[in-house]
């Protein structure tokens, strides 16, 4: 492994379980078991390494998205498809995650990349909602105000699996939920 990724990923293990503000430079070089000099020879700064945690995030949602797009496209995708491949994505990325939730409110490009997620979702999801009107297979309903329904519990559905894990997972039972309530 390069020193860059041990920097990366020795930073998302730190950054996700102390947070951004206590997880130091120093306290990085020592667990990385480098120097901290050799962490600035890669990044400029600590938010610098944050925000390339954040584009390697940002990065793997657009090929969610895309992957989604493509199927809308051809109008083969479902709701639950996106629901079930969302949450998927959620527990592949779970530590990125948790640091892009994590510092919403400290950083400015967090805000723009939760943005980025939360638009983007919600566009996917007003278009599948719209092509199953389309097809008759989903009520007619308004659009985009369902499409944000649905968006907002899969993100209360995404922070409850990152921050209260032992909880009972209901992901599967909100995918059928919003199944019996917009299926004809």
């Amino acid at each position: 492994m390069k020193t860059k990724d041990i920097i990366l990923a020795t930073a998302k293990e730190m950054i996700s379980e102390v947070g951004f503000h206590k997880a130091t430079t120093a306290n990085l070089a020592k667990t990385a078991n480098i120097s901290e000099g050799t962490i600035y020879r890669h990044f400029e700064s600590k938010e610098d390494i944050l925000l390339h945690i954040l584009d390697a995030l940002e990065e793997q949602f657009s090929y969610y998205i895309e992957a989604i797009r493509k199927k809308l496209d051809v109008k083969d995708c479902s709701l639950e498809e996106i629901m079930t491949e969302y949450f998927t994505f959620v527990t592949n990325n779970e530590v990125d995650m948790k640091i892009m939730l994590s510092t919403y409110g400290l950083l400015d490009s967090s805000k723009r990349l939760m943005a980025v997620f939360l638009k983007n979702l919600e566009l996917v999801l007003e278009e599948c909602i719209r092509n199953g009107v389309e097809k008759g297979v989903i009520k007619d309903v308004n659009v985009d105000d369902n499409a944000t329904v649905v968006m907002t519990i899969i993100f209360g559905l995404t922070r409850m699996h990152l921050y209260w894990p032992n909880e009972r997972d209901v992901r599967k039972e909100a995918v059928e939920f919003c199944r019996r309530s917009l299926l004809k």
